[in-house]
Formats: structure tokens, sequence, C-alpha cells
């Protein structure tokens, strides 16, 4: 079988995982420096931005969120490397798919909870489409849980 595209897959992802905890730990550092390029840029044009009001908020909201993509892209590290071994259906998967699903879930209540402080559409779009996402790991979770049960079986039969 031909692992080009897979181990392709799984580079980007490790790139994308190690530039993500880059990204999550200097969220605080970033983010003010971005409220002062704006300000310079801008000067008090837009009046009171609620981004500064709620910095402390809007810091740990983010890093939240950051964790929990970091942990995303963690499991699917781990799925992309049973998926290059040609075993992807085994437990760790079906686990895999159940710990995306809940972190999914809790960028979907951090991001609502934040729309009770400052309201954006990009939060509601953000919040409805890691819900969905949950969602449908969970479920991925369970189709893979009976499929590694069929497997089972069927080493066991031979």
């Amino acid at each position: 079988m031909d692992n080009r595209l897979n181990c392709f897959v799984k580079a980007i992802l490790d790139v994308c995982f190690y530039i993500g905890i880059l990204v999550v730990v200097t969220v605080p550092i970033t983010l003010r420096q971005g409220i002062l390029k704006s300000r310079e840029l801008m000067g008090d044009t837009l009046g009171h931005y609620p981004i500064e009001e709620y910095y402390g908020y809007a810091v740990g909201s983010i890093m939240i969120c950051g964790v929990a993509v970091l942990l995303i892209l963690f499991e699917l590290r781990k799925m992309m490397k049973t998926v290059i071994e040609d075993n992807c259906f085994v437990e760790s998967n079906v686990k895999s798919l159940y710990h995306m699903g809940t972190y999914a879930f809790v960028i979907t209540i951090v991001k609502l909870l934040r729309c009770f402080v400052y309201l954006t559409p990009g939060a509601v779009v953000i919040a409805g489409v890691f819900f969905f996402a949950g969602l449908f790991s969970k479920v991925l979770a369970r189709v893979f849980d009976r499929a590694v049960s069929y497997k089972q079986e069927n080493d066991l039969t031979i």
C-alpha cells in the first residue's frame, strides 16, 4: 500500500501540533501586541475594544481552546500512526475519537460562554462547527468500536 499521502498528512499534523504549542504559549504576549498595534493603526476611532476590557478572559478562553485543539491534534497524530501501520481498527483509535469529541465540546462551551462576555459572530460559528465536530467524533467512535469488535471476532475465528 502506498503510504505517501498518510505520511504527508501525519507530517502536516506534526507541524501544526508544534506550531500550535508555540502559538498557545505566546497568546498573552501576541494578543497584547495585537491590541497595541490596532490602537496604533486605528487610534481611538473605533472607541473601546471589548477584547481590551476583557483581556484576562480573552487570554484564558483562547488558551483553553488552544489547548483543546492541541489535544485534538495529539489524538489525530496517534490515529495517523495506526493508519500508516495499516492497523487502524484498534481500541486506541476508539478512545482517541471519543476524547476528540470531548475536546470539541470543551471548545463549544468556552466559545458559547464567551458570547455572554462579548458577542462576535465568529465565536458563534466556531461554537457550532466544534459542536458538530464533537457529535461526529462521538458517532465515529461508536462506529470504530463496532469495527474493532468485528475485527476481534474475525481474528478469533481464524
